[in-house]
């Protein structure tokens, strides 16, 4: 109604389905009803366009933040890789499974959880946590919830970034995974269940794949990964970030 008397060009940002994530399909028609009325679009993923821009309008894409962030010079160490869980304690995002993987990992791995949750799902991911303690060689724990500046010292202390998520939960057909960008942003190497979002995507040769959704798979995938080689995820974040600028002023001009 509005862009019929102002003759405005709207350009939506869409970075996931909510009705997908809630499963919620009233919510869901009413989401996309409203993209009907765009002239472009911003998406995190080609799949999210291909699941609402019905009419093939101009869209141009950006997976999450590309606000590359300096090397602080901060690691642990202590002789051991570390590896990092950050985000929600939700059961469909795998915080858990993240954990139960340090039955896995032998002696010189360290993984850390950090993040937020319902107090049932933190109960949960903490009663996992000491369970998993009581056997694993690999050290396992909770080091609570991180923000702004004292997040990323913590994430660049670390070496492995895990994105572990049920591959198959709806919503990962129009979304993608923030960790993922904000692991690469900060220079670590990311292991992630193998999802359609990611192989599409800008960043799919810089990450280590699994494929089955247990804790054993993740735990091999962070195995294969040896942390002395040459990586430099900070480059590619910041090619994407000036692609993206061009990108947005064309959409914006056209």
């Amino acid at each position: 109604w509005l862009k019929r008397i102002k003759k405005w060009k709207l350009i939506l940002e869409v970075e996931e389905i909510y009705g997908d994530v809630s499963g919620n399909e009233r919510l869901k028609k009413r989401e996309l009803l409203v993209c009907k009325s765009a002239d472009a679009f911003i998406f995190p993923t080609q799949l999210l366009s291909d699941a609402v821009n019905f009419r093939q309008k101009p869209y141009i894409l950006i997976h999450g933040t590309y606000q590359v962030e300096p090397d602080r010079g901060i690691k642990f160490n202590d002789g051991k890789i570390h590896v990092v869980y950050a985000g929600t304690f939700d059961p469909r995002k795998g915080g858990a499974m993240a954990a139960i993987a340090g039955k896995s990992l032998p002696e010189n791995y360290h993984i850390h959880i950090i993040g937020f949750g319902s107090e049932r799902d933190k109960k949960y991911l903490l009663d996992k946590i000491e369970e998993v303690s009581k056997t694993s060689k690999c050290t396992v724990t909770y080091d609570g919830l991180k923000s702004g500046e004292e997040y990323i010292r913590f994430i660049q202390s670390c070496d492995i970034g895990l994105s572990t998520q049920n591959p198959d939960a709806a919503f990962n057909e129009t979304s993608f995974p923030s960790k993922v960008l904000s692991y690469l942003a900060n220079g670590l190497r990311v292991v992630s269940i193998r999802i359609k979002a990611l192989e599409q995507s800008a960043v799919n040769d810089l990450l280590f794949y699994y494929d089955e959704n247990s804790p054993q798979a993740i735990a091999e995938a962070v195995k294969r990964i040896n942390p002395e080689t040459v990586y430099d995820s900070r480059k590619r974040i910041a090619d994407l970030s000036e692609n993206f600028v061009r990108e947005i002023e064309a959409l914006t001009r056209d």
